[in-house]
């Protein structure tokens, strides 16, 4: 089949004599198992209604540069997503037919060969799914660390649970479904002009186009439309880096325990809270991701009548966007084995933000002396105090982008604004307060006990009561009065103790968790065992601790 400009056509005969490429300005694959068993469930319906089944539009470019053996060879321009997926399945369909002869008629028709697929995404991508689909048993499932690739991966891992859930013959049937009736509407473009333009406007039905993908995108349309194509290969070879970066980031995420909610969004937006310079007209610390993207097409569109600014702003917007997302995968990695960054990052994580400010002082190599700084704002502004300024931080993440702030400068920015936020004599006060709960609490605990534990440790810790939150005794008899609910919740009253330790422990009198604090691997509430059995353990021995605690803090997160 040749594909022409527009027509419907079924899965079957699109493979049949064609073989597709997916490019490297298109998105890799992403579909997660809720996208893929809502296309497994359609298959099964229309199926069992005798229905075909329409999957959408794919758009297509014949790359006239291929040739692989006598098929005609296309581009995906949209629908990879879905293509990828329903390849896979077809494979592992085709896998389970027992007579040879069909078998490598199918493979030969619709798969390919090994190192010679029907369906192609160029670099890394494109070996993993010849491996995957010829020759799995090379892949070790713990060392596939592209997001794409364990995509990919767990695709063949579900499609095969399914078709072994499957007789012989309803193989049969749905390897015929997926050929002669599943359904596209297809789209075969002339232009890289009327590609760019195509997959800028098109939405994919199971996986919308996310910010990145729209920023690629509008960059490719005005570098197509206005600048002749000229920046094509570098947008291209950018968003390759920004796309892998991302993914990388994800993975770091999930190993790490960090990062929370990071999305695409978060990096695309914190690049441009600490970029003021680039779109110093329009440019907003609250704008979201929807309202910054608005903004980029805003700029292109004022500078379309004039090629060299249109360029030269695309050019800078690449470059620094590319930096920043490849030094915040960088900075991510190196979490996990520089010593310097475990406890800040891990232990206690920054707020996100914080994260654009991080990024850049670790592009210019000043964060290692200004961790310790950082370090105690997180402390003090964004745990202790509960709330979180961004206005002053997103300012500076530009400052030090436009301007060759040397440590000394912005460490001075830093203790500006933390004395703003929480100077010592604030710092004081909240450190002696009731301060169970907050956000800091557990760090805190941490540090005081000197202790270098692994985060798995430091992960199973939890904050304490020596004096009981719900005693089942009568308090007043250790000194405390009718505040005991006040007086419970302060620092002197809280230990760190391993879950397993503190869940058996209840309501009892400290005297009574001696035992429990002596299994403990934190020193200092084994020490405090000590001291309880030493004799009777009140109110004063509460508030002397306190007292310790607050004036090591004041010492530990001091501005310096």
């Amino acid at each position: 089949m040749s594909i022409t400009k527009s027509q419907t056509e079924k899965i079957g005969s699109i493979f049949n004599g064609n073989r597709f490429i997916i490019p490297t300005y298109q998105r890799k694959y992403s579909w997660t198992d809720t996208e893929r068993k809502a296309l497994w469930q359609d298959i099964e319906e229309s199926i069992k209604d005798n229905m075909n089944h329409f999957v959408g539009t794919l758009s297509f470019k014949e790359n006239k540069s291929v040739g692989l053996s006598t098929d005609t060879v296309y581009e995906i321009i949209d629908g990879q997503q879905r293509i990828t997926t329903l390849f896979i399945l077809l494979k592992v369909l085709i896998d389970k037919i027992t007579e040879t002869q069909v078998q490598q008629s199918q493979l030969s028709a619709f798969i390919g060969s090994k190192d010679n697929l029907k369906l192609h995404p160029l670099g890394a991508d494109g070996d993993f799914l010849n491996n995957l689909l010829f020759d799995p048993t090379t892949l070790d499932p713990e060392k596939i660390n592209k997001r794409s690739q364990r995509f990919m991966f767990s695709a063949k891992k579900l499609f095969t649970a399914f078709a072994n859930a499957l007789s012989s013959k309803e193989i049969e049937d749905r390897i015929i479904f997926i050929r002669d009736r599943i359904e596209v509407l297809v789209f075969n473009v002339e232009s890289q002009a009327q590609a760019v333009k195509m997959f800028s406007i098109i939405n994919d039905r199971g996986l919308p186009l996310r910010i990145l993908d729209k920023t690629k995108s509008i960059l490719m349309l005005y570098s197509t439309l206005h600048l002749n194509e000229d920046l094509n290969d570098t947008i291209n070879n950018s968003f390759e880096n920004i796309f892998d970066s991302y993914d990388d980031l994800l993975v770091c995420r999930d190993n790490l325990g960090i990062l929370g909610r990071l999305e695409e969004n978060t990096i695309f937006s914190q690049h441009y809270y600490s970029s003021r310079n680039l779109f110093a007209s329009t440019w907003n610390n609250r704008d979201g991701a929807d309202t910054i993207f608005d903004n980029l097409k805003v700029k292109c569109e004022e500078l379309k009548e004039n090629p060299t600014e249109l360029k030269t702003f695309i050019n800078e917007y690449l470059a620094d966007f590319e930096n920043f997302a490849v030094s915040y995968s960088k900075l991510v990695k190196e979490i996990e084995t520089n010593p310097l960054f475990q406890k800040p990052f891990r232990y206690l994580e920054f707020t996100a933000t914080l994260y654009p400010l991080l990024v850049r002082l670790y592009m210019q190599g000043k964060l290692d002396d200004l961790l310790p700084i950082l370090e105690a704002i997180e402390v003090r502004v964004y745990k202790l105090r509960g709330t979180n300024p961004i206005a002053d931080m997103y300012w500076l993440s530009s400052q030090i982008t436009e301007n060759d702030l040397t440590v000394d400068e912005i460490r001075n920015h830093l203790i500006n604004f933390s004395e703003k936020f929480v100077n010592n004599h604030v710092l004081g006060t909240y450190l002696d307060g009731a301060i169970y709960g907050n956000g800091a609490v557990k760090y805190i605990l941490s540090e005081y006990s000197n202790d270098n534990h692994n985060i798995a440790t430091y992960k199973d810790f939890q904050v304490e009561h020596i004096f009981s939150k719900e005693p089942n005794y009568d308090a007043t008899s250790y000194g405390f009065a009718d505040d005991y609910d006040y007086e419970k919740n302060r620092l002197g009253n809280l230990g760190l103790l391993e879950k397993s330790l503190n869940i058996g422990l209840g309501n009892l009198p400290p005297i009574n968790k001696v035992g429990g604090y002596l299994n403990s691997t934190n020193t200092e509430i084994r020490n405090l065992a000590g001291e309880i059995q030493k004799g009777h353990f009140n109110k004063t021995n509460v508030d002397d601790r306190r007292k310790i605690i607050v004036d090591f803090c004041i010492t530990r997160f001091k501005l310096v």
